[in-house]
C-alpha cells in the first residue's frame, strides 16, 4: 500500500495527510476512535485503562528511546499527541517529531495541542501506519498502546524498524492479559480491549524480539502493561 499525499498546508510546523488502503478492520478502528477521540471521552477511557498511570507509562517509554537534543523521532499512532510533551523535552526545539495516526478525530486533538503549545517542530500525518515508507529517516521510533489496535500490526512494526537508522532505538508500550492469579483481571482487560478496538491476544512481544536487537522488557501496573525497548539492527547483525 503506497501512501498518497492528500493535502499539505503550513500551520505551526507542517501537516501532511496520507491515505493507505482501507478495509473493514481499519473502518472499525476509525469508527471506534471517532467515538472516543474527543477530549472528554478520551479522558474517561484513559482513566478506565490506566487508573492515572498513563503519564508515567508514556514518560518511561520515551526515556527508553535515549533521545538527544536535535534528533528526529517517529511517533506511530500518536493519537491526541499524549507523548509529545515528553518527546519535546528529549529532542528540544532543534529536534523533529513526526506523529502518524489513522484517526482524524484523534489527530484533531493532536493538532489542537500543537497549536496551543506553539510547537514548530511537529509534523502530523494521517494514514494507515502499515503503509509507512520511511527509510532510515529517524533516530528513534515509538508506538504506545496501539500495536494491539492497528490491524496490520506486523507490517507497522517492520515499518518502524525501516524508518529508524541502524542502531536507533525503538520502543513499544502496550497492555497484556494476566497469568496465574492475575487471570482474574482478564475479564476486565478484554472488556476494555473491546472498547478501544484492541486485540489482547497478539504476540507483539514475540514479534518485537524477532526484529529488534538487545530487546528488553519492563512491566508496569502489576504486569498489566509492558514496555519493550531495543535498537534497530545494523546490516551486519
Amino acid at each position: 500500500m503506497v501512501p498518497r499525499v492528500l493535502w499539505a498546508r503550513p500551520y505551526v510546523g507542517r501537516a501532511f495527510r496520507f491515505q493507505g488502503m482501507t478495509d473493514q478492520q481499519l473502518e472499525r478502528v476509525d469508527r471506534t476512535y471517532r467515538r472516543i477521540g474527543r477530549r472528554w471521552a478520551w479522558n474517561i477511557v484513559s482513566f478506565a485503562g490506566f487508573l492515572g498511570w498513563e503519564p508515567v507509562l508514556r514518560r518511561r517509554t520515551v526515556e527508553r528511546l535515549e533521545l538527544k537534543q536535535g534528533e528526529a523521532v517517529l511517533d506511530v499512532a500518536c493519537g491526541r499527541g499524549s507523548n509529545f510533551r515528553y518527546l519535546q523535552r528529549a529532542v528540544g526545539e532543534t529536534g523533529r517529531i513526526v506523529g502518524i495516526d489513522y484517526s482524524a478525530a484523534m489527530l484533531a486533538g493532536a493538532e489542537e495541542l500543537v497549536r496551543k503549545r506553539a510547537w514548530v517542530n511537529v509534523e502530523l500525518v494521517q494514514g494507515d501506519a502499515a503503509a509507512m515508507q520511511y527509510e532510515g529517516e529517524f533516530d528513534a521510533a515509538l508506538c504506545t498502546i496501539a500495536l494491539s489496535v492497528i490491524p496490520s500490526w506486523r507490517e507497522t512494526l517492520r515499518g518502524m524498524v525501516a524508518a529508524v537508522r541502524p542502531g536507533g532505538h525503538i520502543a513499544v508500550m502496550d497492555g497484556r492479559l494476566g497469568t496465574g492469579v492475575r487471570r482474574l483481571q482478564n475479564s476486565y482487560g478484554r472488556l476494555f480491549a473491546s472498547i478501544v478496538a484492541a486485540d489482547p491476544d497478539r504476540d507483539i512481544r514475540g514479534e518485537y524480539r524477532k526484529l529488534i536487537a538487545d530487546a528488553r522488557e519492563e512491566t508496569l501496573m502489576f504486569g498489566s502493561y509492558y514496555i519493550l525497548s531495543g535498537r534497530a539492527r545494523s546490516p551486519t547483525e
